[in-house]
């Protein structure tokens, strides 16, 4: 009984893994059956929600809440790479463990990192929308003023909605601050470039898949998550223009 208990927590850490990386619910779902069937775990059920993952085995449930979750397509192949191995028999349970802690435990992409590869997809998206050369350069540098202020909603109840409304205020600020100082092009390619990264279209796309894989309340979930992000980042966009104006105001 307590190999199998241990087992079914297995399946829960994969499953959670596979869900706070950003996968789809067919996927944890999938994940989970795949690694029941190499443990030779019978009767198995599992059911995936955007913030919650249910598993029951031979009359023994378990449920897990997630509240972190993000986008890691490196973790979601390292967790489909054990799932995989404990199907074709590869690895024990004890070994399954070993390497999913390990992925757990893995730091992830440095901030320096993501900072730099923001400011880099800010700027470009700022030449698609008719920026110049200055234009790149105001928008990588502010890119990189909004991830870096990301980190400090990461702990924070709504943390993501605040995330966004906060890089939302900071892109129009910057942009028509900077203007301000000397004309470096389209003001309007640098705000539309600094919260394009921030935008969801990933999290709309997994949406759309969980709803065409008949997860409707996961795809419908998802959607409106996906629109509320989106909304904050408008809203902050609103709010910034709006505070760059009144200040401007004032000065002028």
């Amino acid at each position: 009984m307590d190999d199998t208990r241990e087992k079914i927590e297995l399946l829960c850490m994969a499953a959670e893994l596979v869900l706070e990386s950003g996968g789809e619910t067919y996927r944890v779902e999938e994940t989970v059956l795949r690694m029941a069937q190499g443990f030779g775990l019978e009767r198995v059920g599992v059911a995936a929600l955007p913030t919650s993952i249910f598993v029951e085995v031979d009359g023994t449930t378990r449920i897990r809440r997630i509240s972190r979750r993000g986008t890691d397509t490196t973790r979601l192949a390292a967790v489909n790479d054990v799932s995989r191995g404990v199907a074709r028999g590869e690895m024990d349970a004890a070994q399954a463990r070993e390497a999913l802690e390990r992925i757990a435990s893995a730091p992830g992409v440095p901030q320096g990192v993501l900072i730099l590869a923001y400011g880099l997809a800010a700027a470009a998206f700022s030449l698609l929308f008719g920026g110049s050369a200055a234009t790149f350069a105001v928008t990588f540098a502010i890119g990189m003023l909004v991830q870096a202020i990301q980190p400090i909603f990461s702990h924070v109840e709504m943390g993501a909605l605040f995330a966004n409304f906060a890089g939302g205020v900071l892109t129009a600020l910057c942009a028509q601050g900077v203007a301000h100082l000397f004309d470096y092009g389209s003001v309007n390619a640098a705000i539309v470039g600094g919260i394009m990264p921030l935008l969801t279209g990933l999290l709309m796309t997994t949406a759309a898949r969980d709803t065409m894989y008949g997860d409707l309340v996961s795809g419908v979930a998802r959607a409106v998550e996906a629109l509320l992000l989106a909304t904050a980042v408008a809203l902050g966009v609103f709010v910034g223009l709006k505070l760059y104006a009144l200040i401007g105001g004032v000065l002028l």
